[in-house]
């Protein structure tokens, strides 16, 4: 017996054409998500990521917002007790109930922040943001004490607003320094960070705080305790670049300045390593890095910069 095969119904032809098209498509489609998506993932390589925008300050693209100042982490200690953080647009601080001093303050730094605001007239105000439980730290404490109310966070580099400037003036952002020291070297840095922002256009990341020693526990006022030391930590950066850009090779400087009456000379002289800054003070700074590059930020000593680097 023959097998009758029922005859083959054909589709249109337009409507094959139309599905090749559409099979064509996606498997062009297909094609290239699949090579884009393989290159991004090679062993060795990062996927690819947005580009810093380099035509603006890092200031102005947070807009107030203060993550900025800690974008390379909160320093640490081995205890958060002694800790209070005052966060604001201008800076971040911890300070310290018992030295009544900051532990540290924290800023970015860039040709942003300087403007034509003028320095504040009048004295050094209480912090409105340091927490009611805290007596705060009066002008009139540092009057006649031997002791100039040192900026941490320069009056000069927080001008772009008058209220800016303001926050500059408030004494949880003052230490007492002996003048020689904040009209010397201290000072020195100071106008070098200046030139760097303005001149090189750098992005600055900034750490300063006291140091004491156990055997010094002078006071001035009602309490306020004097640093046998102070330091600075600069991490530099071009434009409109954070810590995604911090690598083995960005430059640091890190400085130790006595704080003495007969201090004098340039700021170079006391250059030294953020390890030892670490062990003076007992934080850890960077705790936002990859520890290979703490690591290595941290155990090198760097001098002045040239502008163009």
């Amino acid at each position: 017996m023959r097998r009758v095969t029922p005859p083959v119904r054909r589709m249109p032809r337009n409507r094959r054409q139309i599905i090749w098209s559409l099979l064509i498509l996606l498997a062009a489609y297909a094609l290239i998500w699949f090579q884009q998506h393989d290159t991004q993932h090679q062993i060795g390589q990062r996927p690819t990521t947005v580009l810093p925008d380099t035509s603006h300050y890092l200031g102005e693209r947070f807009a107030g917002s203060p993550a900025l100042h800690i974008l390379l982490g909160v320093p640490r200690d081995a205890s958060d007790d002694d800790d209070v953080i005052i966060e604001r647009s201008q800076y971040v601080l911890s300070y310290n109930p018992t030295t009544r001093c900051a532990n540290w303050v924290a800023w970015n730094q860039s040709a942003w922040w300087y403007g034509t605001a003028p320095r504040h007239r009048g004295p050094f105000l209480p912090d409105p943001l340091l927490p009611p439980q805290y007596p705060p730290v009066l002008h009139r404490d540092y009057t006649n004490s031997g002791f100039d109310r040192g900026h941490l966070v320069r009056s000069e580099e927080r001008t772009r607003t008058p209220e800016d400037n303001l926050t500059t003036f408030y004494t949880t952002n003052i230490i007492p320094q002996y003048h020689a020291l904040n009209a010397g070297p201290w000072l020195r840095l100071e106008e070098y960070v200046e030139h760097l922002c303005k001149e090189g256009s750098r992005e600055l990341f900034i750490i300063a705080g006291p140091i004491y020693h156990d055997t010094s526990r002078t006071t001035i006022g009602r309490g306020v305790r004097v640093p046998a030391e102070c330091f600075k930590i600069i991490v530099v950066l071009p434009k409109g670049h954070g810590a995604d850009a911090v690598t083995t090779q960005t430059p640091t400087i890190a400085v130790r300045m006595p704080n003495r009456p007969d201090i004098s000379g340039s700021w170079e002289q006391f250059v030294t390593t953020i390890s030892d800054i670490e062990r003076a003070t007992g934080y850890r700074f960077f705790t936002a890095l990859p520890d290979s590059i703490a690591r290595t930020l941290k155990a090198r000593k760097t001098a002045a910069l040239p502008v163009a680097f």
